[in-house]
């Protein structure tokens, strides 16, 4: 599929131009009707989606799409129903660890951060790298024999400034310490193989880069830590047992595999949907998706430096990807008069997002750049 037709999936670009992907992307096409085929089973044969292996066969599928997209085997895996959910379990997996701290960064989301503030097992070491262009080197002089992991949001959603994964992952290896990634800014949008770059636990949501609906998060757990983490939380859907088969006298054998983190009933008609968003992307191509979205920001950021704006976000591409981010004296202000025009594009506390995907094109920079 190329990119002409990928953009033809998208209904709301006829009449507008979406420039917000790193929040919710619009219905395409075939999202929206595995989303209408639940709901018309739904209303006339509730018992065809709620039965067991119509369930689980959903799940597994949505688990193979996920891992065919980050290069993961889907048994390293588990559905949840956000980011945050998926950070909260990754940061009980990595509790468990040795060590006494933990490496966090300016650009970190708070749902890969507060948890460690919560559990107040861990000194949480924070580097300032805003605007650093080797973030790596200033975070490998804070590792240590101590550090149980360094956790980065791979797209700093507030600047739209990106990691080098190779580089920061070779920093933690070195010293023993594992990987964790927030990529909710970059699963979609940016190459990620999860083995090749050497990411230990990866975070990320259906929706945004995704194409698919909210209720819907993904965790990815590389074997040789899942084999040593620890359970957690408890539920029916992580029990090593057919569905249905559940001795209250005893305990049943806890899954091996990520699945053992899945408990309870998950979004179902979020399933078909998020799995259709994921099989369009493949069918484009991340690479393809990626170039183009480096493209069109590109010209945003050009263009809109040639309007006398301040740009938060790194000109160099190699340390960006599909957010940029600026200041505003007005956000509220400037985020209506997009609107009025047609443009939709996001707000930051004093400040303004706009994140081009691959499904956008020139005119909707055209249309952007003539608001400002």
């Amino acid at each position: 599929m190329d990119l002409a037709e990928f953009r033809s999936q998208f209904p709301a670009l006829r009449s507008r131009a979406y420039l917000f992907a790193g929040a919710l992307t619009p219905a395409a096409i075939p999202v929206r009707a595995a989303f209408d085929a639940w709901a018309d089973s739904w209303e006339y044969d509730p018992n065809f989606v709620y039965t067991g292996p119509m369930m689980t066969g959903r799940m597994d599928e949505l688990r193979s799409a996920f891992g065919r997209l980050i290069g993961a085997d889907p048994s390293s895996v588990t559905l949840t129903d956000n980011t945050c959910r998926s950070a909260n379990i990754a940061i009980g997996i990595l509790a468990a660890r040795p060590g006494s701290n933990v490496i966090v960064d300016d650009g970190t989301y708070p749902s890969s951060v507060y948890p460690w503030r919560a559990h107040e097992n861990r000194e949480v070491r924070l580097v300032h790298t805003d605007g650093v262009a080797d973030a790596a080197s200033l975070i490998a002089e804070q590792v240590d024999d101590e550090t149980t992991a360094v956790c980065i949001t791979h797209v700093a959603p507030f600047t739209g400034r990106r990691h080098d994964l190779r580089a920061l992952s070779a920093v933690c290896h070195e010293q023993g310490a594992l990987l964790m990634v927030d990529a909710a800014q970059t699963t979609g949008v940016v190459p990620i193989d999860v083995v090749a770059e050497g990411i230990d636990l990866l975070v990320t949501t259906g929706m945004k880069w995704l194409l698919g609906l909210p209720g819907v998060g993904y965790l990815y757990v590389a074997p040789e830590v899942l084999r040593e983490a620890p359970v957690l939380d408890v539920g029916y859907l992580g029990l090593d047992t057919p569905l249905g088969d559940w001795p209250v006298g005893e305990l049943p054998g806890i899954l091996a595999d990520a699945r053992r983190y899945e408990l309870g009933l998950p979004s179902l008609p979020a399933l078909a949907a998020c799995t259709a968003g994921i099989e369009l992307l493949l069918e484009v191509g991340i690479d393809r998706i990626f170039a183009q979205s480096e493209r069109l920001t590109t010209r945003a950021i050009e263009g809109l430096a040639e309007r006398g704006r301040t740009i938060t976000t790194p000109t160099d591409p190699a340390q960006r990807a599909g957010v940029i981010a600026l200041p505003s004296d007005d956000p509220a202000a400037e985020f209506e008069r997009c609107r009025r025009a047609g443009v939709d594009i996001g707000t930051l506390i004093g400040g303004l997002r706009i994140d081009p995907h691959g499904y956008n094109d020139d005119e909707d920079i055209d249309r952007l750049l003539a608001c400002f």
